[in-house]
């Protein structure tokens, strides 16, 4: 059949005037799988059939696909019937994501070149773009197109055969149709670039977020008309890494605009605190339009279409429109000043940009200058886009005029409130003079308190220090006694280093944690020492705590570690262990932890060890004293909290001791 087909003859290089179909001399074939890498020579065997066979090559008004992506095959002949000339033309293949050209010759195909929206390199104008073909004299080329389109089929498939000069008049007259067009688009960007530049600066000055979102709102719709000028007017911003960001319809903003319009709207009018009912509808759009967004990022960047149906894009704009409704109805449900600017940009973006008209018809026999515009829907799409967010910025600036009124009321009403009270307060101070004399009594009375609580607090660490050392000089004197010359004086330099630290704590009524906690480990590798292995222990501290900044009362945790030893690990024959836990409760309060694994409170009651009793219980006691008079000092809260330990079986199984201190 395709040998059959009539060839395009030209005798030499042909005059013309205009391009010429090769539509009427092409054969056609539509492969299903949609797959640009199919080998020619499967698809040469597949059944080509005339154009009037297949009516899905007429673009019919940018036809949306069955499917998001389309792979269209022609085939035709070109004869060059010259004895010397050779045929120079230019196959032009329309407006197409990707169009590629192959030559048959011999049984084999020759690459030839490929064009397009999604071809990066390709020199297009408007996304019209040419492969040359040579024809040498007296001879007849075979040719397959392969032509690709994504989501949106924006021209016929059949291309037409250009000489040089209807080439560069098609482009000329283009560029000359597309220069008004380029022009408006342009001040259109400018008008975005300049509110949203003032809007930005307003949020700078004022921290006022409805500016915030209404800069974030311009910059959006600025970058979506920089998206749609991109392939129209070819300004070279598609990366060669990600040829899909050429197609206009590959990577759009709808769902970014409808977004940020949201969050601008739902700050501007107070929905969340006014209509909650209607915050939450406006809450699932929102999550619905983030998660659209990010699948046409990801669709755009990687190349990978989400979806093998085209379904999305007949209701790519549905969530956008929704949001916009629903906004509309928070405008009118609404109370604020601002209804009249708002409703004015809101329908005008419905009536300019998303009027059934616009994309879905074109119109017809009107002059190609008109028809750059009228026939144009981005063009629209943005006009109404701007024409709202000049209403917007309109809303601001009137709500800016409230604010400022408001503030003057406030003024007037403060400079009036201002002359009362100071009536009232010249009568006040009469009788504040009169109290002032009782007040300066209980003042004094208060600091007297506070001092005698002072002097309470120094006595008591006076009263705990010597207890303390004199525990110390015990295990020394242990040592001493059995002629253990190298164990004392190692417990000797460790009892220095823990003098020395108690003297210097002593001196401050709150120590670093790190100071305590060091003492405290001095203090207990003495005990250990001292029991040899029937004493072990644990320090551990949260690695977020920082105890070189966190200040508690000096030796407030060693008679508790102390009584632990004594009362619960002293009576066990095979020793126990210490676990000393300091963790944060909450950003001001600290929470020690003492646990012991020994013999339990109520065993040692009955025991009535004599050390425990006599000495051991008096830090106990000098340390609940400590901490209520610090409660009553500083006006803090610091708990201690003892509880009983049992095992599985109900035994006792040591003592743990909770310390909540504010720090």
């Amino acid at each position: 059949m395709a040998q059959s087909l009539p060839a395009l003859t030209f005798h030499g290089q042909p005059t013309l005037e205009q391009g010429i179909s090769v539509e009427p001399n092409s054969l056609f074939y539509e492969d299903p799988t949609g797959d640009t890498l199919t080998p020619i020579s499967v698809i040469e065997r597949e059944r080509f059939v005339p154009a009037a066979q297949m009516p899905q090559i007429h673009n019919g008004n940018a036809r949306k696909m069955p499917r998001t992506s389309q792979v269209i095959w022609l085939q035709f002949r070109v004869a060059n019937t010259h004895f010397t000339d050779t045929l120079r033309l230019e196959y032009m293949g329309g407006i197409h994501a990707v169009y590629s050209l192959y030559r048959k010759t011999n049984g084999s195909f020759q690459f030839l070149g490929s064009r397009g929206l999604c071809v990066p390199t390709s020199p297009t104008i408007n996304g019209v773009a040419a492969i040359p073909i040579l024809i040498p004299p007296r001879t007849t080329h075979h040719y397959f197109v392969r032509v690709a389109d994504y989501q949106i089929m924006l021209d016929n498939i059949a291309g037409q055969l250009h000489n040089q000069q209807t080439l560069l008049a098609g482009i000329a007259q283009e560029l000359l149709l597309s220069r008004w067009l380029f022009g408006a688009m342009a001040m259109m960007l400018g008008g975005l670039l300049l509110m949203g530049g003032y809007a930005l600066f307003q949020y700078r000055l004022t921290r006022d977020k409805a500016f915030l979102y209404y800069s974030l709102y311009t910059g959006v719709a600025g970058c979506f008309l920089i998206v749609l000028a991109n392939p129209r007017f070819q300004l070279g911003l598609t990366p060669a890494a990600l040829p899909f960001l050429g197609h206009p319809v590959t990577l759009t903003f709808t769902h970014l605009l409808g977004l940020m319009y949201a969050l601008f709207l739902t700050n501007l009018l107070a929905v969340p605190r006014q209509q909650p009912k209607l915050w939450r509808a406006i809450q699932f759009m929102m999550i619905v339009l983030t998660l659209l967004q990010v699948a046409e990022f990801i669709q755009a960047f990687t190349g990978t279409w989400i979806t093998s149906n085209a379904l999305f894009l007949l209701i790519d704009t549905v969530p956008a429109l929704l949001m916009g409704l629903i906004l509309i109805l928070a405008t009118v449900r609404s109370d604020t000043k601002l209804k009249p600017y708002l409703l004015t940009g809101q329908i005008s973006l419905y009536f300019i940009a998303i009027s059934p008209v616009h994309g879905t018809y074109f119109l017809e026999n009107v002059s190609p200058e008109a028809n750059v515009f009228l026939n144009y829907p981005p063009f629209y799409m943005m006009l109404g886009l701007c024409v709202e967010l000049f209403c917007f910025a309109l809303a601001l600036a009137y709500r800016s005029k409230l604010v400022e009124e408001e503030k003057n009321q406030l003024q007037e009403s403060f400079a009036r409130k201002l002359e009362t009270e100071l009536d009232a307060r010249t009568r006040e101070v009469e009788e504040q003079s009169q109290l002032l004399e009782q007040q300066h009594i209980r003042q004094l009375k208060l600091d007297f308190d506070q001092q005698l609580a002072e002097i309470q607090m120094t006595a008591l660490r006076a009263q705990m220090n010597p207890h303390f050392i004199f525990n110390c000089l015990n295990s020394i004197q242990l040592y001493t006694t059995n002629n253990n010359a190298a164990k004392a004086s190692d417990y000797l330099n460790r009892f220095s280093q823990l003098i020395r630290l108690v003297l210097e704590n002593s001196r401050s009524e709150r120590v670093t944690l790190s100071n305590e906690l060091e003492a405290l480990r001095l203090y207990l590798e003495m005990e250990a020492m001292r029991f040899k292995d029937k004493l072990r222990f644990t320090i551990e501290t949260d690695p977020e705590l920082d105890s070189d900044l966190i200040e508690i009362p000096p030796l407030l945790l060693q008679p508790y570690v102390e009584n632990a030893i004594w009362h619960g690990l002293m009576h066990k024959p095979e020793g126990g262990h210490v676990q000393v836990n300091v963790e944060p409760v909450e950003t001001d309060c600290l929470r020690i932890t003492i646990t012991d694994d020994g013999i339990g409170r109520a065993k040692a009651a009955e025991l009535k060890s004599k050390s425990a009793t006599r000495h051991k219980s008096f830090g106990m006691k000098m340390t609940g004293e400590r901490i209520s008079l610090i409660n009553r000092l500083y006006q803090t809260q610091t708990q201690v909290q003892v509880h009983d330990l049992v095992d599985a079986y109900g035994q006792a199984a040591g003592t743990e001791v909770v310390l909540e201190i504010p720090v």
